[in-house]
């Protein structure tokens, strides 16, 4: 048996060092070795573990449905030996995944039913619950009640099992204070993730993305003086060129980046990125990206500053009022996209956000003539 556990032992930190390099497909295959391994030896917790493990690493390689198949095996697991921090886990995980797919009500569900597994348990690992209801309100737009929830979040974080990274928590912080027009608070909030000294792809990333928001807010707030501070282009850059290899799903970096290069002027770099791997508008955020993309191109046919829409202050920029032959109707066909995709997060989530929020792009297209 030591032997076995020996070689159970070597191939987990062969997964380890797989996630820390960001290499998730890799990660799974190898937590799936470790969890076959343990069920033949009859290792329930060992087993559990692994699941949890192969589901958290699937999920970052864009595998969703596979993710959340591995991860009901260990929520479920009953076993007196699996370790209640794994399945705790577990549940986390699908929560998080279901934030992106099911109902606002179907996630309020979930939520509760962790919190009366913590109750029947009586453990207090309350943060990371706190955590996703802070995601959800801000998937909701409700920023206030967002900053609420993760501050609590954050307030209760230990670093011990169960429990989401430093690092995740400072960086959903980050992005609604973002959202909040809060550049104080998102500067403050950028140096402690910075002072984190993150050493996980992963990590290290969610940083960089911290990074360009307060690039982005900064220079939205003092556009007086656009040029008082550089563009984090290497930064941009970097993290596109993390997201084209393919080791995780996650389009946010790759979004971020492509908005700072827009408004740095960098479109030679924009169009290498797109040319290489196009974006597809499958979801809200990327086909609004590719409709500010194309707007900020017309403001540049008629000599008018790339502005920052997304930040939120459309209504100040310059307005397009002369005519772009072949412009309007680019930025008309990825709008309309966005709209369908605002009509079902809107329905999904229970809120009119995604809706208002497309209204103030559609203002300065209702300009051209």
């Amino acid at each position: 048996m030591t032997s076995d556990r020996q070689a159970l032992s070597r191939l987990r930190a062969r997964a380890r060092q797989a996630r820390a390099d960001g290499c998730f497909v890799q990660a799974a295959r190898l937590e799936r070795q470790v969890a076959e391994r343990a069920g033949v030896l009859g290792l329930a917790g060992e087993r559990t573990r692994a699941l949890l493990w192969e589901g958290y690493s699937l999920r970052q390689a864009g595998e969703d449905d596979l993710a959340l198949a591995t991860l009901l095996q260990a929520a479920n697991e009953r076993a007196v030996t699996a370790d209640p921090a794994d399945v705790f886990s577990a549940l986390i995980a699908i929560i998080h995944i279901s934030l992106a797919r099911k109902t606002a009500s179907f996630c309020r569900a979930l939520l509760e039913q962790g919190r009366r597994f913590l109750a029947d348990i009586q453990q207090p690992w309350t943060a990371p619950l706190d955590y996703l209801e802070g995601d959800l309100a801000y998937r909701r737009g409700d920023f206030a009640a967002a900053r609420d929830w993760h501050c609590r979040a954050w307030a209760g974080w230990r670093d011990e099992h169960p429990r989401l990274t430093a690092a995740t928590h400072l960086w959903a912080l980050c992005r609604v204070a973002f959202r909040r027009h809060d550049p104080v608070e998102l500067e403050r909030l950028v140096e402690q993730l910075n002072h984190l000294h993150p050493t996980q792809a992963l990590e290290r990333q969610l940083a960089q993305r911290a990074r360009l928001l307060l690039w982005r807010a900064r220079r939205t707030v003092d556009l007086s003086h656009p040029a008082s501070e550089p563009a984090p282009v290497e930064t941009a850059l970097a993290l596109l060129a993390a997201s084209a290899d393919g080791a995780s799903q996650d389009t946010g970096a790759r979004q971020e980046a492509l908005r700072v290069l827009a408004l740095a002027d960098r479109w030679e770099e924009v169009d290498a990125a797109l040319s290489r791997q196009p974006l597809q508008p499958d979801t809200f955020e990327t086909a609004l990206l590719l409709g500010d993309l194309a707007l900020n191109r017309a403001r540049m046919a008629l000599g008018l500053p790339v502005m920052d829409d997304e930040y939120g202050v459309a209504g100040d920029s310059e307005p397009l009022s002369a005519s772009v032959p072949g412009a309007l109707p680019e930025v008309e066909r990825h709008y309309q996209v966005a709209r369908q995709w605002a009509e079902t997060e809107d329905e999904r989530l229970e809120t009119n956000w995604y809706n208002n929020r497309l209204k103030i792009f559609l203002k300065n297209i209702t300009l051209f003539v």
